[in-house]
């Protein structure tokens, strides 16, 4: 393994709270930080484990990197409703799904809510302040904030299999059903 890999997981092994700050691109993270993913979340340090009282695989809130948290701050260059729930761009939490529960969940991270600043390519020296200000109060105030609250794949929720059961949030097939609060 590359010396700067493994300095990026010991890093990451150490740190109780990850920030992971991007510009939206094309819907989704730039490909560099996706490249970060694939090579530091390797298989043997940040999944691949096995629960040795379950015998199941270590994901979905049990992964590897359990205990961590962390905050997805992304700058987009659209307006809060343009890339909202009925958003011709679609809905920012289930465009950064495969992020926030993919990855970060997957390996055992617990994620907060988005912090999204919108109409980043056009905000002015006043949106710029206040969004610095909101961000540090924000994270000024992270130690009290919940995460997300994600289904844990062995808590009964999809027994025997990563499809929820049918019984919760019937007839709902969105992303939201992932949620304990769906």
């Amino acid at each position: 393994m590359p010396s700067e890999i493994h300095r990026e997981q010991q890093r990451l092994a150490e740190a109780s709270l990850l920030i992971i700050q991007f510009p939206l691109w094309w819907y989704g993270p730039p490909a560099i930080l996706k490249g970060w993913f694939d090579r530091v979340l390797m298989n043997g340090f940040a999944h691949g484990g096995v629960d040795p009282a379950l015998g199941y695989p270590r994901r979905y809130g049990d992964g590897e990197l359990a205990g961590r948290k962390a905050l997805v701050l992304v700058t987009a260059g659209e307006d809060p409703r343009s890339i909202g729930p009925r958003g011709i761009s679609g809905d920012i939490e289930s465009l950064l799904f495969p992020l926030t529960h993919g990855v970060l969940w997957y390996v055992g991270i617990d994620v907060f809510e988005l912090h999204v600043i919108h109409d980043a390519d056009t905000a002015s020296s006043a949106d710029i302040a206040r969004e610095t200000a909101r961000l540090r109060s924000r994270l000024a105030g992270i130690a009290h904030e919940q995460p997300i609250p994600f289904r844990r794949l062995h808590n009964g929720d999809y027994r025997g299999t990563r499809a929820l059961r049918p019984d919760l949030v019937p007839g709902r097939t969105d992303l939201g059903i992932h949620r304990r609060d769906a």
